[in-house]
């Protein structure tokens, strides 16, 4: 109980002392004095230790206020590092570096993902690893060469043991160097973000999706068709392991042949639907399209689809998110400063057993 309480209680039980005497009943009283008397024990205990609780928090509140925290924009202290501008301790140490630059902040990492998004990267469409290092080797489970077979009645379950492979990596610069316009540290802020978000967003995006649709395109599979139909059998006989993570890539025209599919009466057959999380599916699988100049359809061909389980199919090597600094590149000798943009990454080949490919007329 609270000292107050304690004290209310104290009060309470006395009048209903005072009511027993009245009413000669003296060993009741007796035993309620007793109470009483352990009570107001338990209210200087109390009152004691809430002396001691105050002087350890206006002890606390003291020390803070000798050495109070200084809340630093990582974002600013990094625009004022590029601009060769004077930082305080504690701007220093909220600046992380990587190879000379300056890793930009997580937030801002999350916010150029969703705009990368926007630009239609396929990168979160792939197995995502982050790597420390700009070149080695992963290792990656090959379902090319893992078969699990069946197990006959009464017999011994066999080592389930999957055969890996090392696969190597060689995480490349991608990036862009632009002038710095503003000379005031809260205009460069903007400045910076803004071309972080839109030139080397807009950079970095294409030369993903050249990679990755690279791979793919190189290592799939060729299936004959006519006509949309093969695309849903391809899709039907998928190996169940497989179906479960299967998407169909398409460039622009194979997607606006799809949309615009009609029936023999002219009615829109919908063979693109909307799901609740707003994403498109065709046959009930996600459908997303790549820019058409990523790949190039064969001969009298324009459409071209691909069926497979990407993150399976691609792994894609990122390290340290994005970095900023002031360029060193040779030839800029003028008084201006230069941003240099920086991301690294690799994408390399999975399992390529699921990627099937069809091209239409």
């Amino acid at each position: 109980m609270k000292v107050k309480e304690l004290r209310r209680l104290i009060v309470d039980k006395k009048v209903e002392a005072r009511q027993l005497l009245k009413e000669d009943k003296l060993k009741e009283a007796e035993d309620i004095t007793a109470e009483i008397r352990n009570l107001e024990r338990k209210v200087k205990i109390a009152e004691e230790i809430e002396e001691d609780e105050k002087r350890d928090l206006e002890e606390q509140r003291d020390l803070a206020n000798k050495n109070p925290k200084v809340k630093v924009n990582e974002m600013r202290a990094i625009v004022k590092s590029v601009m060769g501008h004077e930082l305080s301790n504690e701007e220093r140490a909220a600046v992380v570096s990587s190879d000379n630059a300056a890793v930009l902040p997580k937030e801002f990492i999350n916010q150029l993902q969703e705009i990368k998004k926007g630009y239609g990267s396929l990168k979160e469409l792939c197995d995502v690893i982050p790597v420390t290092k700009n070149e080695g080797t992963i290792p990656v489970v090959d379902y090319d060469q893992n078969e699990l077979a069946d197990i006959a009645e009464g017999a011994d379950i066999v080592d389930g043991t999957l055969v890996t492979t090392e696969l190597p990596y060689k995480c490349k610069k991608v990036g862009l160097i632009q002038t710095l316009a503003s000379e005031l540290v809260d205009d460069a802020e903007v400045e910076i973000e803004g071309i972080a978000k839109t030139n080397f967003t807009e950079i970095a995006v294409a030369k993903e999706n050249k990679k990755i649709m690279t791979i793919i395109n190189d290592n799939a599979t060729i299936v004959e068709a006519t006509d949309y139909t093969a695309l849903e059998d391809v899709m039907a006989k998928a190996l169940p392991a497989v179906k479960a993570g299967l998407i169909t890539l398409c460039n622009v025209e194979g997607y606006a042949y799809l949309k615009n599919m009609k029936d023999k009466q002219g009615r829109n057959m919908n063979l693109i639907t909307v799901g609740l999380d707003g994403k498109e599916y065709f046959n009930g699988k996600p459908i997303v399209t790549f820019d058409s100049s990523l790949v190039t359809p064969s001969a009298e061909k324009t459409k071209v689809y691909f069926s497979l389980k990407i993150k399976e199919a691609v792994k894609y090597l990122e390290r340290n998110g994005v970095t900023i600094a002031r360029s060193t590149e040779a030839g800029f000798n003028t008084d201006t400063i230069k941003l240099r943009i920086l991301e690294r990454f690799d994408a390399i080949k999975g399992s390529i057993r699921s990627i099937k490919k069809i091209e239409l007329a």
